[in-house]
């Protein structure tokens, strides 16, 4: 496996066609109760075979501008004025029997979970066929043959067996692809593709980048890519737009977005960006209990082998990264840390101490020194108990304390990760992403722990959100000695975290040694392609 190139050499070059296949002019959109501006007069065209990047925090707007353009918005909102065309077709005004004509053959949708466009129970060849059919595609041997085309487009097997899978049985990156399959299957002259690479590995987001501008091209349609990845939308795209509280703030050619940007939040979206290596941590200086060995772990689920004799050592107020794309093993190393998949043969010592394979077999100390940060903060946090509550109880339930010591304890903690008393308060869905995953992290804190795992804690967060978790985390590490194991497929990330890191492929380790070695001098030519295929700002 190679690198994915990128078929625009230049990204900045003006589309050869120039022909405008979408127009949004004036575009406002608002909460129907409250009068909550969402979208602010927007104006943005596109053209066909042109792919612009739309960029901007979560709330700014994005994806209320992306179903826009495929003519779909929530009954809870109302278009205050504006107007959306694709194809000379009028999206906001159209009845619902026109919109589903357009939708496919004028304007396609890939949401950003892929899962969500492919019903569980329908195997690959009856979801091409329920969609080929409602365009108007009868002949069996023609759906079959149209569907093994946009197969082969993206990569995919056109053998019946692979036809025949459900979602389940595919990888998050195979669903993209056959997400973006569909998409283009009929040609349309815009395709919009909202936040389609988040959770995704660094290969695999190049990956479903390099299908965007392959399909753009021999399709000859216009591209709308919704993206908070920054670095990423500055490797393919022709222009960029950024939105910012519902406002299109900055609209520049790729190719002079660093450089002539001038709109204050779309410099901060710079800078976030550009995380920077971090410093050389004092290793050693937290307590002989936060020392961590993996020694030839071996798991397994349901009998299917899924990772091969790991040996792992973390010393104490260490952070060591764990990178690997998707299925590489990451997590399950993780879970047997944790005690949270005991399916394993080998052994997991905390300072030194052989520690029981399952959670439940555990002591109260040993829960205590290893606490779990998860990727998906609802994880952790009981949707409906206010925050300080759930943060309270796991003090009052590692440590033994009164009722009162774990509440002080709660807001003490919630202090220190940036929250307010009245945060404590809420209920997780009251507050935002950033906010919720403090609230987690809080939660994993209030235990006194010694280890901290954190599971791509990151991973569906803004890159200003992103920088602020990051400096958190290396804030908590100063200051407290905390080592910490922290899992990402993000590279920019694990180098600005990390003192060591460990590259995992097919559940076996390929790399491992100092982070700054590592990311220099690459010895693993898997360890090359992610390096290759990450996409820091220069």
């Amino acid at each position: 496996m190679t690198p994915p190139t990128p078929t625009t050499t230049n990204p900045a070059a003006a589309t050869s066609a120039g022909e405008r296949v979408a127009h949004v002019a004036g575009l406002s959109i608002e909460v129907a109760r409250s009068g909550a501006v969402i979208l602010d007069g927007i104006d943005l065209d596109i053209a066909r075979g042109e792919i612009v990047g739309i960029a901007g925090e979560t709330g700014s707007g994005k994806s209320t501008l992306a179903l826009a353009l495929a003519g779909y918005h929530s009954p809870a909102l109302n278009v205050s004025g504006g107007a959306v065309e694709v194809a000379g077709h009028d999206m906001l005004n159209s009845d619902e029997k026109q919109l589903r004509s357009l939708r496919g053959d004028r304007v396609a949708y890939v949401p950003q979970d892929p899962a969500s466009a492919l019903s569980p129970a329908l195997r690959l060849r009856d979801a091409f066929g329920t969609v080929q059919r409602a365009h108007g595609m009868r002949e069996p041997a023609q759906r079959a043959e149209r569907m093994s085309q946009a197969l082969g487009e993206v990569n995919l097997p056109c053998d019946a067996p692979f036809a025949a899978r459900y979602p389940h049985e595919l990888s998050g990156g195979q669903i993209q692809r056959i997400a973006i399959a569909i998409a283009f299957g009929f040609n349309p002259d815009v395709v919009v593709l909202d936040e389609p690479t988040t959770g995704l590995d660094v290969a695999t987001k190049h990956v479903v980048v390099s299908l965007a501008q392959r399909l753009s091209a021999a399709h000859n349609s216009g591209v709308a890519f919704v993206s908070h990845d920054l670095a990423l939308l500055l490797t393919f795209t022709h222009r960029i737009v950024v939105l910012h509280d519902g406002k299109l703030v900055e609209d520049l050619p790729t190719g002079r977005f660093l450089t002539d940007a001038t709109h204050p939040y779309t410099r901060e979206l710079i800078a976030a960006a550009r995380l920077e290596p971090a410093d050389p941590a004092a290793l050693g200086s937290g307590p002989a209990d936060g020392e961590l060995a993996v020694i030839g772990l071996d798991a397994a689920y349901g009998g299917h082998q899924v990772t091969h004799g790991i040996d792992l050592q973390v010393r104490a107020g260490e952070c060591l990264a764990l990178v690997g794309e998707s299925g590489s093993g990451k997590t399950t190393v993780a879970r047997a840390i944790a005690g949270l998949h005991p399916e394993y043969q080998g052994q997991i010592r905390l300072g030194g101490e052989v520690l029981p394979a399952s959670v439940r077999r555990r002591d109260r100390a040993m829960l205590r020194h290893i606490q779990y940060v998860f990727q998906n903060p609802y994880s952790a946090l009981a949707p409906r108990r206010a925050v300080g509550r759930s943060i309270a109880l796991a003090a009052r339930g590692l440590r033994g304390c009164s009722r009162a010591e774990a509440d002080a304890i709660a807001a003490q903690v919630l202090e220190r990760v940036g929250l307010r008393p009245d945060h404590g308060r809420a209920l997780p869905h009251a507050l935002s992403g950033g906010q919720r995953q403090r609230a987690a992290l809080a939660r994993a804190l209030a235990g006194g722990p010694s280890i901290l795992i954190c599971d791509e804690v990151t991973s569906s967060l803004d890159a200003t959100v992103q920088r602020g978790i990051v400096a958190l985390l290396a804030d908590l590490r100063r200051e407290t000695g905390l080592t910490m194991v922290f899992i990402t497929h993000d590279l920019s990330l694990a180098r600005a975290i990390s003192d060591t890191v460990v590259v995992l492929k097919d559940g076996r380790v390929v790399e491992s040694g100092p982070t700054a070695q590592v990311f220099t001098d690459p010895q693993n030519p898997y360890t090359q392609l992610l390096v290759d295929s990450a996409t820091p700002l220069s």
